[in-house]
């Protein structure tokens, strides 16, 4: 009979617990990079609303509204960039074994983030008179109607661009207490549900309708409204 080479087997069996306990530290390592750059990333965004709040508190003492080009620039950048940390948290979210707690930290820290940007946009819009349209979105993940509903809203922010500023929210995100509170001051009770210059409007909206919504928002028609 062969003699077996205990030796051999347990040297091979540290050499796979070494490399196994390797590659969980290694993974360890990466999520904790990863949390950590996505909370620089926020906290980037709260300086850029900072200095847009304090631009804001600026020009409203002023009787010329020549900066207000300039603000209205800043805006439209900072809310694109949290838009752009909010798909990375969503890719994130499904990629990691991040702490649960954690996840939710950040999105609610994206979702304070966004909403304060909305306000933002709503003051800036009267101060400056400028001509463009704040859209609250309510979705729900997995439903068909909301990412239909998406794939109709993100046409016309491609064809719109600056002039039309849509906000995000997952209706299902109950722990920022700021989501349920705006679906009860809209008396919103089902998704996709929009709300466009404080009108709210239920239910999957097809491309005409949008863009009879949108239109009738605009003080000056676009060319998306010539269609």
């Amino acid at each position: 009979m062969r003699k077996v080479n205990t030796k051999l087997y347990v040297v091979a069996l540290i050499i796979t617990l070494l490399i196994f306990t390797a590659g969980v530290l290694l993974g360890l390592v990466i999520e904790g990079e990863r949390v950590e750059y996505l909370s620089e990333e926020r906290k980037i965004q709260e300086t850029n609303f900072n200095s847009l709040q304090l631009q804001y508190l600026y020009l409203s003492g002023l009787e010329e509204k020549k900066k207000c080009p300039a603000l209205s620039t800043a805006l439209n950048k900072y809310i694109k960039e949290t838009d752009e940390l909010r798909v990375r948290i969503e890719n994130y979210a499904q990629q990691s074994n991040i702490k649960q707690e954690e996840l939710g930290l950040l999105k609610r820290q994206y979702v304070i983030a966004q909403l304060n940007y909305w306000l933002m946009a709503k003051r800036t819009k009267k101060l400056c008179e400028t001509d463009y349209v704040t859209l609250l979105y309510f979705y729900e993940k997995e439903q068909s109607q909301s990412m239909n509903q998406g794939v109709v809203l993100d046409y016309y922010k491609k064809k719109l661009g600056d002039d039309l500023l849509i906000f995000a929210l997952d209706s299902e995100f109950t722990q920022e207490p700021m989501i349920p509170m705006l679906m009860s001051a809209h008396n919103i009770t089902s998704t996709p549900s929009i709300v466009v210059e404080d009108t709210v409007y239920t239910g999957f909206h097809s491309k005409d309708d949008i863009q009879g919504i949108l239109c009738q928002s605009y003080e000056n028609k676009t060319e998306v409204c010539d269609e």
